[in-house]
């Protein structure tokens, strides 16, 4: 076998292996809160953002319910706990067209997704349901569905 076709073979496998444990991590910046995916509530007064410290954001970090217009935290969503991702874009948020609901979907585990429906009222959010397993394949598609989508919106206001 000659030498390049035999370096293009171990880096194929060597990329191929490391998409295979992929994990969505993300190192924050002091005081820098990302929102996730959807994560802008209809009426635009809330958010849904993840921070986190240390080597790939795992100390410390939590998603919490922000004031959108100020930016500032309103509060940790302490049922989502002990992340298997880290980075804001791994999770994703469906409101209801009212801005009453929210309901976050993420992974637990490689091949276990999670959903957790939250009402928000007063300026806090109230466990609905959850934590459920969802189905992973589906909401892998719902996941590329959602950035397809904002990348088109991205790159239409960007041309505009």
């Amino acid at each position: 076998m000659k030498p390049p076709l035999l370096i293009s073979i171990l880096l194929l496998f060597i990329a191929c292996a490391a998409t295979a444990f992929a994990t969505a991590n993300y190192e924050y910046k002091p005081g820098e809160y990302v929102t996730v995916t959807n994560g802008r509530s209809p009426d635009g007064r809330y958010a849904i953002a993840t921070h986190g410290e240390g080597d790939l954001g795992y100390d410390n970090w939590h998603v919490y319910l922000m004031d959108a217009q100020t930016g500032k935290k309103i509060g940790p969503l302490e049922e989502i706990r002990d992340p298997l991702d880290t980075a804001a874009d791994a999770y994703v948020a469906k409101w209801s067209p009212d801005s009453s609901k929210v309901a976050l979907n993420y992974r637990a585990d490689r091949h276990v997704a999670v959903t957790i429906v939250y009402r928000i009222a007063n300026r806090r959010a109230y466990l609905v349901s959850g934590p459920t397993q969802t189905d992973w394949f589906n909401l892998s598609n719902k996941l590329r569905s959602a950035r397809l989508r904002l990348l088109l919106t991205n790159r239409r206001t960007q041309v505009s």
